[in-house]
């Protein structure tokens, strides 16, 4: 996981900040496979990477109404579009040839460690509702991952 936090020195707020930008960069990165596999000809797999992001979307906007519904007037204290790589594939491991093989692994890597992020802030966020939300949210991740190893049986048949 590239997030190297100690929750136990963060509050509610933060990790509620931490995850919009998470969910933000999980967006991204669904966008960005879903562009890569469609220059590749696969449309199929580039269509449900883009629901992927969607998903993703939807994430953010419930982090961002239960932020503003308890944080109204708070500013933001972690930084905006941090480097947080919770989601964040290894860049370097794709190179210039992703296979669609690649790009399923590496959105599986993501949506388990999503789903790490969210099991380990529940306990910090020391707020009923963001726990619940969290709690969630890690289940979404969960089946984030049991979608992706689906499309990917249907796209790659001999795969896993």
């Amino acid at each position: 996981m590239g997030l190297d936090l100690d929750f136990s020195k963060l509050d509610a707020r933060d990790v509620l900040d931490i995850a919009v930008q998470v969910e933000e960069e999980a967006e991204d990165n669904y966008e960005q496979l879903a562009s890569w596999t469609e220059a590749d000809g696969t449309a199929d797999t580039a269509d449900f990477f883009r629901r992927m992001a969607g998903l993703e979307r939807r994430h953010r906007e419930q982090l961002i109404s239960r932020r503003n519904e308890l944080f109204p007037d708070a500013p933001e204290r972690q930084t905006r579009r941090g480097v947080w790589e919770v989601e964040q594939p290894d860049w370097d491991a794709i190179g210039p040839g992703l296979t669609l093989e690649a790009a399923f692994d590496l959105a599986m890597d993501a949506e388990r460690q999503a789903g790490e992020y969210y099991g380990s802030a529940i306990e910090f966020a020391h707020e009923p509702r963001v726990q619940e939300l969290f709690e969630v949210l890690r289940r979404a991740e969960e089946e984030h991952l049991r979608m992706l190893l689906e499309q990917r049986r249907r796209m790659l048949p001999s795969s896993p």
